[in-house]
């Protein structure tokens, strides 16, 4: 299985919402981060076949933007396990494997995002570090589990995006 972990992208300072923090959405900067991600994904031939996120707004963003222009079909779940102070590794690494798919991606938030990837690969908490934008891949002979994971390769928007942007 090839697990894809993606922070969700650029949503401003959240100091500047009024509302909800459930509710803050990316920025424009965000949206662009997302899309040239999923092409990057797509020049690269990288497939997923479903996606895992946190509820809120500005990961689901993410991953609307990451999948857009791409291949219709890709199932989305919700997870509760993805949002800040929600995490619990075991339980989200049997739902990244319900959808039977090869090729899955999480969208999630910091510091669980990192934390989570730090487990799936056995390392310390400081040493998988994601930025906002940023993606991971780890792979598994088998399902997600405690120090199975193989990390494969980290990126950030600076090696994604546009020199201009």
């Amino acid at each position: 299985m090839n697990l894809y972990l993606i922070r969700h992208a650029d949503a401003g300072d959240p100091k500047q919402w009024q509302g909800d923090d459930a509710d803050r959405p990316l920025s424009d900067l965000g949206r662009r981060q997302a899309r040239a991600l999923g092409e990057a994904f797509r020049r690269l031939g990288l497939t997923v076949g479903a996606v895992v996120t946190s509820p809120y707004v500005r990961t689901r963003q993410t991953a609307e933007e990451f999948l857009a222009d791409g291949p219709a079909g890709v199932a989305t779940l919700d997870s509760y396990l993805l949002t800040p102070g929600g995490l619990r590794r075991r339980r989200l690494s049997k739902e990244v494997a319900e959808p039977k798919a090869d090729h899955v991606a999480v969208v999630g938030h910091n510091p669980e995002l990192s934390a989570y990837l730090a487990w799936l690969i056995g390392a310390e908490e400081e040493a998988a570090a994601m930025e906002k934008g940023g993606a991971a891949l780890v792979t598994f002979d088998n399902r997600p589990r405690k120090g199975a994971g193989r990390l494969a390769w980290v990126i950030t928007p600076d090696w994604y995006m546009p020199a201009a942007e």
